[in-house]
């Protein structure tokens, strides 16, 4: 009998390492796919600089190429029909659907009038509005660190808001607000219906949004090397890494993911500064260590805590 259970106990701790092995293999995979979306975006801001200066036009080309590419890349990956891909998301689907739209073109406006720092470091705060969001319409519950995290982040904003007027307009810096609030809005849809797959909502909302941007532009077929950036920006640098960030969710958290994504403003900025010799100023610097900082520490804490939740709950 002492050797049934001495058997037993082997098997369960085999069984145990296996689970861990099993959840790291999986993790790993997250990590990856969104460290590789991350690489591909980071030449986003930089490509719509060197599209020209009229964002309905950039937003148009973006919007509709980019729209057409993530139908491609996704079905091409989940073989499932539409139908099948929405789950029981419901109208969510359509919500989503018309943030992406909505958040694309503010994205570009930003970034057409605003310094590309200021922009990548507003919308670094998204994961916070996305946990206060959450505490909002899921009823999660925002943690006291989160509290902390918000206040320290709006006070680097308001130094990036008190520099407006530079090379920064103050509309431009709206709209990177406007796009933190929209990108977050969609995590929290994204996470209010995990078994859905919404990559085509996403792909049909950056139709929308070139479509109407083409109305109010007018067809255009841009100049020599600015429709080059724009094609890069369409076929290849948004639809790539939005598809790759959906499904980095299947493995890892949000909170994993939007650390993982606060690479984007650092690599942005310095592609932007290496190619345009756009260069932050030193109230833009101040305020991107700040929040920046603040929101690692804050994922980290997070992950930390996910982390030991997920060993306790394996080893029992």
């Amino acid at each position: 009998m002492p050797h049934a259970g001495l058997n037993a106990l082997t098997l369960a701790l085999i069984f145990y390492r296996l689970q861990v092995f099993v959840m790291q293999q999986t993790v790993l995979k997250g990590y990856l796919l969104a460290l590789i979306g991350v690489c591909i975006l980071s030449p986003d801001a930089l490509l719509i600089r060197l599209s020209g200066d009229d964002p309905w036009l950039i937003a148009a080309w973006r919007g509709i190429l980019t729209g057409i590419m993530i139908l491609i890349y996704n079905q091409w990956i989940d073989r499932r029909s539409l139908k099948s891909q929405k789950a029981n998301s419901g109208y969510r689907y359509y919500v989503n659907m018309v943030l992406f739209a909505f958040s694309s073109f503010f994205f570009t406006y930003a970034i057409s009038n605003a310094n590309v720092t200021d922009v990548l470091v507003i919308i670094a705060f998204t994961p916070l509005l996305s946990a206060l969001l959450s505490a909002v319409f899921l009823r999660e519950k925002v943690l006291l660190r989160t509290w902390i995290a918000t206040l320290v982040c709006g006070i680097g904003l308001a130094i990036l808001f008190s520099q407006a007027g530079g090379s920064s307009k103050p509309l431009g810096l709206a709209s990177a607000a406007a796009c933190a609030i929209l990108l977050a809005a969609q995590f929290v849809i994204m996470r209010s219906c995990p078994e859905a797959n919404l990559s085509s909502s996403m792909a049909f909302g950056a139709l929308l949004g070139g479509m109407v941007c083409m109305l109010v532009s007018g067809f255009a077929i841009l100049p020599g090397t600015q429709m080059l950036a724009v094609l890069a920006i369409g076929f290849i640098v948004s639809p790539i890494s939005f598809v790759l960030f959906v499904y980095s969710l299947r493995y890892i958290t949000a909170a994993e993911t939007s650390l993982i994504m606060l690479l984007e403003s650092v690599l942005g900025s310095l592609l932007v500064w290496l190619f345009l010799g756009e260069h932050p100023t030193l109230a833009t610097t101040l305020a991107g260590v700040l929040i920046l900082g603040t929101l690692s520490i804050y994922s980290f804490l997070a992950l930390r805590e996910l982390r030991q939740t997920s060993v306790l709950s394996a080893s029992t």
